[in-house]
């Protein structure tokens, strides 16, 4: 049978005036390996730092960066933390501080709480463990929400236990308050104060 095209019979191998190619060159990839060890090195010194960072932080150091509304500010005394150990799955409430309680909610994970209304000056008690952490510290906060909008985070944590009372908040209105909770137990509590 023929070829239409009339190549029957050619050998195929180099065109004329083209060799064939060069052989790979050598020595390359020692420098791309050197490279490469050097990169995630840096990476993971760099990534132990910021974690080292991250768990020995000290909220108290912060200083703010940008101006906030200075308010005054009547911090009650904390509680002496109950003898027995709270579990894990289920804290106890802390205690009420002056005032009328009007949201208490605890948790162990991220968790949106039921709405209260306050009417002037309230403020949020709270308690968390993160000793059953196995790295010994967690993170807890808190944010004021009205609907889908976050009104104030006076709340932030990084460490392993507390039992804390915010400042006053002075803004009326009904508001639910969102939790975040990384490997942390905690309680919460929105109280009226007179």
């Amino acid at each position: 049978m023929s070829n239409p095209y009339g190549y029957e019979g050619q050998t195929y191998g180099p065109q004329s005036g083209y060799g064939y190619p060069p052989p790979p060159r050598a020595g390359n990839n020692a420098l791309l390996i050197v490279t490469l060890l050097t990169v995630a090195f840096l990476m993971f010194a760099g990534g132990g730092y910021t974690l080292f960072a991250v768990l020995t932080d000290d909220p108290s150091d912060r200083r703010p960066t940008t101006p906030v509304e200075t308010r005054e500010a009547v911090i009650q005394p904390s509680q002496t933390p109950p003898e027995s150990q709270p579990t894990q799955n289920s804290p106890s409430p802390p205690p009420a501080t002056n005032g009328q309680v009007l949201l208490s909610d605890n948790g162990t994970t991220n968790k949106t709480t039921a709405q209260f209304t306050v009417d002037a000056t309230w403020q949020i008690h709270y308690t968390y463990d993160c000793s059953a952490n196995p790295i010994g510290t967690g993170h807890v906060s808190a944010a004021i929400k009205s609907g889908a909008e976050t009104i104030d985070t006076p709340l932030t944590e990084i460490g392993t236990k507390a039992d804390k009372t915010t400042p006053l908040q002075t803004r009326p209105g009904t508001f639910t308050l969102e939790v975040t909770s990384i490997l942390c137990s905690w309680t919460i509590e929105v109280i009226d104060v007179p």
